[in-house]
């Protein structure tokens, strides 16, 4: 039986407001940890930012 694709409900940029930068900007590794320290869900979010990075995105050219 085949598994059926995961698929993300994400709120987008949230993080972005959560740090005070616009939209689009890059998120630093030092803002991933302040969020971090705060705990909850911010802390969730800095994780999941954390772990995008790690992923093969669509047109960037790495692989």
């Amino acid at each position: 039986m085949a598994r059926a694709p995961m698929k993300l409900h994400l709120k987008k940029n949230r993080l972005h407001k959560d740090v005070g930068k616009a939209p689009g900007a890059k998120i630093t590794e030092a803002d991933i940890a302040k969020e971090k320290a705060k705990g909850g869900v911010y802390a969730k979010r800095a994780q999941f930012a954390e772990n995008a990075r790690k992923w093969q995105h669509p047109g960037t050219g790495k692989r």
